[in-house]
This record gives C-alpha cells, sequence and structure tokens, in this order.
C-alpha cells in the first residue's frame, strides 16, 4: 500500500502552470539511451510494497493546539506521542485520522505496538515482522523527507493488511497440507476481517477508491480455496510485506 501520492494533490491550474513552465528536453540518442539502460540494469533495488493514498505528513504541518491522546508527550520527553493530530476534515483524508505519531522517537517501536494491539496475526513472528517492517520504512520516510508524523488511523490500516496477508498465508499453507481446523480458523478471520475496528474505523465502505477496496475480492478466493486468487487480491496493493506470504509466492521481492 508506496506511501500515498497526496503530497501531489495539485488543482488542475497548478499543473497546467507547471508543464507550461517545464524546459524543453531532446530526445535520447541511441546510444545515450543504451548508457542509461546499462545502468538501470546494473542499479541493485530493494522493492518497497506500494502504500495506500494516505501519507506521512511534514512536521509543520501538524495542528500545535491539539488535546485528548493518550499518552501525549511532555515537555522535555522525546515521545512518539504529539497529542496532535489533523487540523480539519481535509487533513484527516490526506493524512488518516487519529494521533499524529512521531517515527523518529526512540519509543516509536513501542507505541506502534501499542495503538495497534488489537490487531491479530495468526503468529507472534509475524506480527514481530510486520512491527519491524514498518519501524524501518517509516524511519527511512523520516530521514529521506526531513520530520515528518505519521496517523494512528493509518497505521491500524496498515498493520491490517498486513495481518490479512499473514492470514491468507495460513490458509494457503493449510489448504496444502489438509489442515482442515487450521485452514477453518484462517478463513474465519479473513472473511470476518470487514469488521476489525482497525479497518472500519477508517475505511468502513471496501469500495471503489478506499483502502481495502481489494478485501472483497480475497474473500471471494477465500470462499473459493483460489490461492492464485488470492494472491492477486493481495499483491498489487502491497498488503503482503517481504517474507509474509511465502506460500502464496509473496515472499522477498
Amino acid at each position: 500500500m508506496t506511501r500515498s501520492d497526496s503530497r501531489q494533490h495539485w488543482s488542475e491550474r497548478h499543473g497546467d502552470a507547471v508543464r507550461k513552465a517545464a524546459p524543453e528536453v531532446p530526445e535520447f540518442t541511441g546510444p545515450e539511451r543504451g548508457e542509461l539502460w546499462q545502468q538501470v540494469v546494473a542499479t541493485p533495488t530493494t522493492a518497497r510494497p506500494r502504500r495506500s493514498r494516505w501519507t506521512v505528513v511534514v512536521a509543520g504541518a501538524v495542528a500545535v493546539g491539539a488535546v485528548g491522546f493518550t499518552g501525549a508527550a511532555t515537555a522535555g520527553v522525546f515521545s512518539a506521542h504529539t497529542g496532535r493530530g489533523p487540523v480539519d476534515a481535509e487533513d484527516a483524508e490526506l493524512g488518516g485520522p487519529g494521533e499524529r505519531l512521531d517515527p523518529a522517537a526512540p519509543d516509536f517501536a513501542t507505541v506502534l505496538d501499542e495503538v495497534t494491539t488489537d490487531i491479530q496475526f495468526p503468529s507472534s513472528q509475524a506480527r514481530d515482522q510486520a512491527l519491524s517492517w514498518e519501524v524501518k520504512d517509516l524511519y527511512a520516510d523520516e530521514r529521506a523527507d526531513e520530520r515528518v508524523r505519521v496517523s494512528a488511523g493509518a497505521l491500524r490500516l496498515w498493520m491490517s493488511g498486513h495481518a490479512l496477508c499473514s492470514w491468507s498465508n495460513t490458509w494457503a499453507v493449510a489448504l496444502r497440507t489438509g489442515d482442515t481446523a487450521t485452514e477453518e480458523h484462517a478463513t474465519d478471520m479473513i472473511l470476518g476481517a470487514r469488521s476489525w475496528p482497525s479497518i472500519t474505523d477508517t475505511d468502513p465502505d471496501l469500495a471503489n477508491e478506499s483502502e481495502f477496496a481489494w478485501l472483497p475480492d480475497l474473500e471471494r478466493a477465500i470462499r473459493s480455496d483460489d490461492r492464485a486468487a488470492a494472491k492477486d487480491a493481495l499483491f498489487p496493493h502491497g498488503a503482503c510485506m517481504p517474507g509474509l506470504a511465502p506460500e502464496l509466492g509473496l515472499g522477498k521481492r
């Protein structure tokens, strides 16, 4: 789910102005194009799952006077809790609802664990993998984008996607091995996900432009015991971070 392209919600007028101001760029010659592709092929890359449309927000854009969040940072204490939330409905739409957390804080991993504790994973190992990946991924954003904040609502939704990926992997293994009890349990978890507060609090519609518009496709795949369809539902949306669903062919990439 890259992090959202919400940073680029420019008006059509802004887009036209940028296009008109753009300098002309000459076409590559054949040798130049060949040299460029050689450089691309030789450059190692680490793919990162696509994020939802929500984005981290620049620290300066966070409301300064917001109150009401438990565990807010106090003077002289550097914590992931900021006690600040979205300034208006548009800010909540672009950045997600809930307290804006600081991923650079030393207690961010602990806070992330706390705000997502109700999201069930098939194993503690899978949950730890997801938590660790989110911490590292957001730290990378922090270093690249100056000081940033990420909403608790966005984090909860992203962790829900990781949990569904993990349960899909458990379901796929059980389906292959004939472990009926585990298959039924994983199926119940996946089919019950649309009622999870971590999803309904932020994305209740599951349709059109919603964050979890792919969930109905996953549900259909699970009901029909179709492993390939389950993979197709999960892969394009970045719910399966590397390592969470090797049984579906969604391991490291």
